[in-house]
């Protein structure tokens, strides 16, 4: 009787025992989803130090070299991984078609809530097609006839995106032809698409938004489409005339480069437009605004690289300002920016040349730099 008990007990310790090792294995189990949930939430990023702003000035050096490169960072912006965006300090938001109004004037006002150095909030309203088709029916570019009513437009599509909260819109196109979507550009030669492309810029920058002359150098939307090809094309000096007349008016707050590969009166070198410093750093020599890469996981730049790792030094070192990367994985946009600090600490792409890049975009925010 007494070795019964003895027994029960045993086998009650042992299920205690069985009870005890499952219990920690759901733990473990739980921690592990925890923390994973957390790394792809970017929630295991690192905060940036808060900056120490006086009077609207920023001074250089008062910057993280890693605060530095975020600022230099546009990414695909959403509430679903806002956090982690503003504890990098990254430079700015871009977004795409919603729903209504009030769907952009809430996430914008969301993103831009807490921030020192607000977001740059950007979007692609080109006159093509329109993000906000939802809600705006627009007039596309290529129905555009006359200096007019290009300023008009561009005044009308510059106070609908200043309402929303918006900073920069990736317009006007300048290529001098589409055949590929049919309605990006201006029609007419290069003068007439020059001169349109002014009054709309000229109409959207008076509502206090930055407009961006694309695609630099040209030739970008009548070869093969970027997004999806390797592409190269020959530069004539017609292709090229819409910047020349833009940039030598001193009327456009930035420029977007390509990743066309090119030759003629404007040569790449053999790479992509957006990567060539012999292309890129004349431009900024001749031009003090923003310079731009177009979105770096099109597969015309990507497929050109064996790693993204050696695309993201290229696109730094060949002297682009704004760098978007619409990659949505937090953790990806941190180690761009640590493969780039690294890139600068150890002599590849001069501080001085971020530094630069900074003070151009800071000056664009609206604060004095020192």
């Amino acid at each position: 009787m007494r070795s019964k008990k003895i027994k029960k007990r045993r086998e009650s310790k042992k299920w205690t025992i069985h009870e005890r090792t499952f219990l920690i294995l759901i733990i473990v189990l739980l921690v592990l989803g925890t923390l994973n949930v957390a790394k792809a939430s970017g929630w295991l990023i690192p905060e940036q130090p808060q900056l120490e702003i006086i009077d609207n000035t920023i001074k250089l050096d008062s910057m993280t070299l890693e605060q530095k490169i975020a600022q230099m960072v546009v990414v695909h912006g959403g509430l679903y991984n806002m956090q982690a965006f503003k504890d990098m300090q990254i430079g700015g938001a871009h977004l795409f078609a919603m729903d209504s109004e009030g769907s952009y004037s809430d996430t914008i006002s969301q993103l831009q809530s807490g921030l020192q150095i607000p977001f740059f909030i950007t979007v692609d309203y080109e006159g093509c097609l329109n993000p906000f088709a939802n809600f705006i029916n627009a007039t596309t570019v290529k129905d555009i006839d006359g200096i007019g009513q290009a300023f008009e437009k561009g005044s009308i599509d510059g106070k609908l995106l200043h309402e929303l909260g918006f900073d920069i819109n990736f317009a006007p196109v300048v290529d001098l032809d589409d055949q590929i979507w049919g309605c990006r550009s201006f029609t007419g030669d290069e003068k007439e698409v020059a001169e349109l492309a002014e009054a709309y810029i000229l109409g959207l920058q008076s509502k206090g938004i930055i407009a961006t002359a694309k695609h630099y150098p040209g030739k970008t939307l009548v070869i093969k489409d970027p997004h999806k090809n390797i592409v190269s094309a020959q530069i004539s000096s017609e292709d090229i005339y819409p910047y020349t007349y833009l940039l030598g008016k001193d009327e456009v707050d930035s420029v977007m480069v390509s990743h066309i590969i090119t030759t003629g009166v404007v040569d790449s070198g053999g790479i992509p437009s957006v990567v060539s410093p012999n292309l890129i750093m004349p431009l900024k020599k001749e031009f003090s605004g923003l310079v731009i890469s177009d979105e770096i996981n099109m597969l015309g730049l990507k497929n050109f690289y064996p790693t993204l790792d050696e695309l993201y030094v290229d696109v730094f070192k060949a002297g682009n300002d704004l760098v978007l990367n619409f990659n949505e994985d937090p953790n990806e946009i941190y180690h761009m920016v640590l493969v780039i600090k690294t890139a600068v600490e150890e002599g590849e792409i001069p501080e001085e040349q971020i530094d630069d890049s900074v003070r151009r975009i800071l000056v664009a925010k609206g604060f004095d730099v020192e």
